[in-house]
């Protein structure tokens, strides 16, 4: 599974193999990387990757970064030996880059490079969510009562987390308890914000909450709302 988005930096970003929760490169400590210079479009990027690809099928391939013309590309292996080699027979002398390798026991460039952080995978269920709603119709300049969730491990983590999103104008929908959980975050929360609905407000607002979330060491659920027109607002 692959997963294409656009990061805090403004990078296009996709990741190869989408597994967060899993360790799929174990064993593989190694980080290869060659950042190519391109001129061109996606097309491009595209027929570079599949060049790349086509000579590293050994490699684990993580997935690639575009910013500022350069097209960042990511691989896990045992050890470096060869990669050089495959770099040239790939993309030389069409293509200027530079490469190089690390060790990454942690797998830390695929977590935190291209993996998208809480903000940006609110960003992508934003994306998704307004395209729904304008599929339906909506006025999303009305303002709409847009339902946040939350879970916590405890009861009092919860509570902390409500009096300090109410300071910043959000109001108490709902709280339960999820029975079914599979992990130790039992303790939900449903919270509102009365807005009208766009990248730009959302992101005014999750700036808000999350930083509440994680002081509580929460997790954050997503959000959402009821389309709208404007002979409903009548």
């Amino acid at each position: 599974m692959s997963l294409l988005y656009t990061d805090e930096e403004g990078a296009s970003v996709c990741v190869h193999d989408f597994y967060p929760e899993e360790n799929i490169y174990e064993e593989k400590y190694t980080l290869l990387y060659t950042f190519v210079k391109i001129e061109g479009d996606d097309e491009e990027l595209l027929s570079i990757e599949k060049r790349l690809l086509t000579k590293t099928s050994k490699l684990d391939y993580v997935g690639w970064r575009l910013i500022d013309g350069w097209a960042e590309f990511y691989f896990y292996a045992e050890n470096a030996k060869g990669f050089e080699n495959l770099l040239n027979d790939a993309l030389k002398p069409e293509y200027i880059f530079e490469s190089g390798n690390r060790k990454d026991k942690k797998h830390e460039t695929y977590y935190k490079l291209l993996v998208p952080n809480t903000q940006e995978f609110h960003n992508l269920q934003s994306e998704e969510i307004i395209a729904d709603l304008e599929d339906a119709g909506d006025d999303l300049s009305l303002e709409h009562r847009i339902e946040y969730h939350a879970v916590f491990q405890t009861s009092s983590q919860r509570k902390r987390f409500l009096e300090s999103v109410e300071e910043d104008g959000f109001s108490f929908l709902n709280d339960f308890i999820d029975e079914k959980a599979e992990d130790d975050f039992v303790y939900g929360i449903v919270f509102t914000k009365l807005s009208p609905v766009s990248i730009e407000d959302l992101n005014t607002q999750t700036k808000m909450v999350f930083p509440c979330i994680e002081r509580e060491h929460g997790r954050y659920e997503g959000w959402g709302t009821n389309a709208m027109t404007a002979k409903e607002e009548e």
